[in-house]
């Protein structure tokens, strides 16, 4: 965490991507940008479509007119700002944005907002509320004529379903076909749950018939299997064939596996472990309702399944070992068999040591733990209500979902897993996990827990090696990045104590002085400064005491000390020839010339 002038060390120090996409946007977005609205919107559009939406509706923040000075291009931004809201399900911020929204803004904007609003409702589970607002926009004489009128109605069609309210929902899509004449799909497919949900199953096949789409030929077939039109083994094997295919796209596989689990109900217990696991390897859920499955679902698949072994094999409930030596014979030929027993166990034993080598035996069940292995564990442990408290998740389990975790950069689960985790999984050091546990703990924003991990990995810290506090001091930049600096200090003073390198002595030095520096105690960061710089001798004025200097020299100025700050300066001017530098250089001492002239 070097300091701001780091182009002293004759090699710029590494600015972060967010931070350069950062900056190329405030320059294109900013006031000296040629291009139109329409061009600059486009590229914020690419921006929240590449992944960054909280980058973008910053650069919203930055680059949208006031009211006054344009209301027109003001509610264009506005509306893709409400728009990137809804595409990444910010749902709060949403709603909180569209309540700030002016009473006097256009009505054809309040209208559009009014949906957002309703949908952001709908989607945290507030039907009423949703319902409230939708009524206050259809009581309205000329809602008919609104441009979101056959939204609205949707929308609280949508609520009913929501509610279980399938009747309710069925009758008012009778009064909105007899208004409208939609045969858009998502209107269809909506329709076609809504009739499969009251077991109107022919009704459902009727109105998918003309339709090609997957969404529509898979809806279809669950209706004629309720129907008794299709045999549960046939269309068993139509699954599990059309599921190999690599054409077959991620959503509808998911959809597959899910007709797959409702055929399987009517079938043994090992096909819905089958079907579950399967549907739960892919990573995400069928984009349709009607086939949105709870992975909690497994868990008591996994039962079931352990309870029809258990009974085979005439075992009782409650004697562990018998059912850990079961579990364990079966691991290499029957692997959905052990994984069920070990699953069983890891929920209903009440030895801690039986649930912790039920789920190291779980693990082994794998071949590797591949992608599809990482997506069932996440949905297992992270996604149910089963372990929706982290401590319940066996602890060799936890470790391979905070390695999960770490890989997609999610801190916010990384945290939330670690937290409590005190000891450290077999095959890594205990250095090596408390020095992870530490830094996933602090840029999760736990800093009292992260800090007193970090505190004690020092305290224990003997054999001292240079690649061991290179890591150490990675952590201690953690806690200055989110302004802990006087706990970065101690752990820093920690380090000085002990038989470091005199390269990594210097460093510290400088560091300190950063987060004296973050602190606002100038002398003290000058001092340091100057003292890094000095460390090997007191003339030295090599890239490093270049910088260092350089930075006491600003906090000298920042402090008052003028004349100090002033003679470092031109120091430095005497020895660097690199003409960008001189005129950094030259430009600071003029500075110090004009405030003192002007005091």
């Amino acid at each position: 965490m070097p300091g701001l002038h780091a182009f002293f060390l004759g090699q710029p120090w590494k600015v972060t991507a967010v931070k350069k996409i950062l900056l190329m946007l405030v320059v294109g977005l900013g006031t000296a940008y040629p291009a139109s609205a329409d061009e600059r919107l486009d590229l914020l559009k690419k921006i929240s479509t590449a992944g960054a939406p909280g980058l973008t509706l910053k650069m919203l923040d930055q680059a949208q007119p006031s009211m006054d000075d344009d209301l027109y291009e003001w509610i264009l931004w506005e509306q893709e700002r409400l728009a990137i809201l809804a595409q990444w399900k910010q749902w709060d911020q949403l709603l909180i944005r569209i309540e700030g929204l002016p009473h006097d803004i256009p009505n054809q904007f309040k209208q559009q907002a009014a949906t957002y609003q309703a949908r952001a409702f709908l989607e945290l589970g507030q039907t009423s509320t949703a319902r409230q607002i939708l009524r206050q926009q259809l009581w309205q004489g000329v809602a008919s004529e609104s441009g979101e009128y056959e939204t609205w109605r949707r929308q609280v069609i949508e609520s009913y379903i929501e509610d279980g309210r399938i009747e309710d929902a069925r009758v008012a899509m009778l009064r909105f076909d007899q208004d409208f004449n939609s045969i858009d799909l998502a209107w269809l497919l909506l329709r076609a749950r809504v009739l499969i949900e009251s077991g109107r199953y022919e009704q459902a096949i009727r109105i998918l018939r003309e339709q090609d789409a997957w969404q529509a030929r898979l809806t279809s077939m669950l209706a004629s299997f309720k129907l008794n039109q299709i045999d549960k083994a046939e269309l068993w094997q139509q699954v599990k064939k059309r599921s190999k295919n690599e054409a077959v796209s991620a959503e509808e596989r998911a959809t597959l596996w899910a007709l797959g689990y409702f055929v399987a109900e009517q079938m043994s217990p090992v096909d819905r472990v089958v079907a579950l696991e399967s549907l739960f390897r892919g990573g995400i859920q069928s984009p349709l309702q009607l086939f949105q499955i709870p992975v909690d679902r497994l868990w008591q698949a996994y039962l079931e399944y352990a309870k029809l072994v258990g009974n085979q094999s005439e075992l009782l409930l409650g004697d562990d070992i018998k059912w850990l030596e079961l579990a364990s014979k079966a691991s290499k030929s029957t692997p959905v068999k052990s994984r069920s027993l070990f699953a069983m166990l890891i929920l209903t034993s009440f030895e801690s040591d039986t649930r912790n080598r039920s789920a190291a035996g779980y693990m082994e069940t794998f071949a590797e733990v591949d992608e599809a292995e990482r997506n069932l564990l996440e949905n297992l442990f992270n996604r149910s209500e089963t372990f929706s408290n982290a401590r319940k998740i066996p602890p060799g389990i936890r470790y391979q979902l905070v390695d999960l975790a770490l890989r997609s950069t999610d801190i916010e689960e990384a945290t939330r897993l670690m937290s409590g985790l005190n000891t450290f999984p077999e095959g890594t050091s205990r250095f090596d996990w408390q020095l992870r546990q530490s830094r996933v703990l602090i840029l999760g924003g736990r800093y009292e827990e992260g800090n007193q991990v970090l505190q004690n990995l020092i305290r224990e810290y003997r054999e001292v090696k240079p690649e061991a506090t290179d890591r150490i001091l990675q952590v201690l930049f953690d806690l200055q990045t989110v302004d802990l600096h006087n706990e970065a200090i101690a752990h820093f003073n920690q380090l000085l104590r002990l038989e470091i390198e005199a390269k990594q002595r210097r460093e510290i030095l400088f560091w300190i002085a950063d987060s004296y520096r973050g602190l606002e105690q100038f002398e003290k960061a000058a001092l340091l400064y100057l003292q890094s710089a000095m460390l090997p001798a007191p003339d030295s004025m090599d890239p490093w005491a270049q910088t260092a200097r350089f930075n006491a020299a600003e906090s000298l100025q920042i402090s008052g000390l003028v004349d100090d700050a002033r003679r470092i300066y031109e120091e430095l001017l005497d020895i660097i020839d690199d003409a960008a530098q001189r005129s950094v250089l030259n430009h600071k001492i003029q500075q110090l010339w004009l405030n003192q002239s002007i005091q």
